[in-house]
């Protein structure tokens, strides 16, 4: 059995190792909610954690506190195990970060999605996206539903894709499901603590029609109440006129301060 002082040095040359992994020391501690001295004593093996700050740091490295504790080069080799032997660069920047779920969690549910696209000049579309949690993930579907008043007849869009917090915003990166010929971002400004009914920001993506041109719009949702059928949230879809009544006022007086709301590629 190793002497307590044995076990204090091992720990903190496991933690070291973890830490080199990470972007900084104090932000591992801001994530954890840990002091920075108490953190600097753990890493210069001068003190052991509590049970329960053993536990937040076992958390946010996703290890077994044995694992901590335990023989530094077998730690290593878990590690390096666990990394695959190549990561793409967008995988890699999609993976979640310590602490960005429970942020993220605020926002599951469903939302009125309202911007503007060059295949309806002058119209605000509105589309249903929901947030949803699978795993460590935060994950998202969208749909739209718009009966095209040029040709007449109901155009339906579907997205699938992955919510990602990144310096207090917000990205959604989607691709069109089904067959992949499409692919489209929205980046969102983070709510206040208190707040979160509506978010805005802006979308990039492919118009459908006269031409599939790249376009970027602003863009502002609204939260859908949790006792909305769905089928009523899904009938709030369309294209409104950017001065309707029909609108939400916060909407719509968000779309008529916009000097430039949307831009289309060449």
């Amino acid at each position: 059995m190793p002497t307590r002082h044995e076990k204090q040095e091992i720990f903190s040359k496991n933690l070291r190792s973890l830490c080199a992994e990470q972007r900084s020391v104090s932000a591992i501690c801001r994530e954890i909610g840990l002091n920075r001295q108490q953190m600097e004593r753990y890493l210069k093996g001068a003190a052991m954690p509590s049970a329960h700050n053993m536990r937040r740091l076992c958390l946010f490295f996703d290890l077994p506190e044995a694992a901590l504790l335990g023989d530094p080069a077998r730690l290593r080799q878990r590690r390096r195990s666990e990394a695959p032997l190549q990561v793409l660069p967008l995988i890699e920047a999609l993976r979640p970060q310590p602490g960005e779920l429970p942020l993220l969690r605020r926002y599951i549910g469903h939302h009125h999605y309202f911007f503007l696209t060059p295949t309806w000049p002058g119209q605000v579309q509105c589309g249903l996206m929901e947030f949803y949690q699978q795993g460590d993930h935060v994950l998202s579907r969208y749909l739209g539903r718009v009966r095209d008043p040029d040709f007449d007849k109901t155009v339906r869009s579907r997205f699938e894709g992955q919510v990602v917090l990144r310096g207090d915003r917000i990205f959604v990166i989607e691709k069109v499901r089904g067959v992949v010929d499409s692919f489209g971002q929205t980046i969102l400004y983070a709510a206040h603590q208190h707040q979160g009914n509506y978010l805005t920001g802006m979308t990039f993506g492919i118009g459908w029609h006269p031409h599939r041109a790249p376009f970027a719009s602003q863009v502002i949702t609204r939260r859908v109440p949790e006792a909305t059928p769905l089928r009523q949230a899904v009938q709030g879809c369309g294209l409104y006129a950017a001065d309707s009544l029909k609108l939400d006022p916060i909407v719509r007086s968000y779309f008529a301060t916009r000097s430039e709301p949307f831009g289309v590629g060449g």
